[in-house]
């Protein structure tokens, strides 16, 4: 690992640990939470992952983002086919955090001004999939008895599920640490680590509130 990703991963750290331990994540994996709050959780991260997808694809001209227009790990079509399992028509009268909408219009600006800093918030959310998603998948599969048809956010056709995943996560760090990015764009770049944590954390919480404690 060079210098980059290791500042990379002890600016977010301690982001990271709140990301796993707090809000609507924590009551999940405790055994909390409920499918219908799970749904909602999916509905919000839906928009997220379509938001980062689109701009990716449409800045996958620049060469910084195009190195990581990795469609192999693309999330939102995978999350669409779990929505209409758990959510059906429902899905349409359903309004977006406000946590949700900010981190959408944020996704958005950084297309317009820095195309290269999504790839920040790409590789937050796509390796934390791959890191954690399996032990996710597990919970909602034994404790919460989601169907199989509404898990497939969690499995990838494209990679196998061992070393194809390791083979991706290994590559992508590599690509990471050769990014061509000058000294102010890396500050910037780690700041959007950082933030990708930050918007996810307010996104759980806000969920959490809503959902469970009102």
């Amino acid at each position: 690992m060079n210098t980059f990703m290791r500042t990379i991963k002890k600016n977010s750290q301690d982001l990271h640990a709140v990301a796993e331990n707090t809000g609507f994540l924590k009551r999940l994996m405790d055994g909390q939470a409920s499918v219908e709050g799970y749904a909602e959780y999916l509905f919000n991260l839906y928009e997220i992952y379509k938001t980062i997808e689109f701009n990716l694809e449409k800045y996958s001209h620049n060469p910084v983002v195009k190195e990581f227009t990795t469609v192999d790990v693309y999330r939102s079509e995978a999350i669409y086919k779990d929505l209409k399992v758990l959510l059906g028509e429902k899905m349409n009268s359903m309004q977006l955090l406000a946590s949700t909408k900010a981190y959408i219009d944020k996704l958005n600006e950084l297309g317009r001004s820095n195309p290269e800093l999504l790839v920040a918030h790409a590789y937050t959310r796509y390796l934390a999939d791959l890191f954690g998603g399996r032990t996710i998948y597990k919970t909602l599969e034994q404790v919460y008895k989601v169907d199989y048809d509404a898990l497939n956010y969690y499995h990838y056709e494209a990679l196998n599920e061992d070393e194809g995943r390791k083979e991706f996560i290994m590559e992508y760090h590599e690509k990471l640490g050769k990014i061509k990015l000058n000294d102010i764009l890396k500050e910037k770049f780690i700041d959007e680590v950082s933030n990708s944590y930050i918007y996810n954390i307010s996104i759980s919480n806000e969920l959490d509130y809503k959902v469970y404690c009102k």
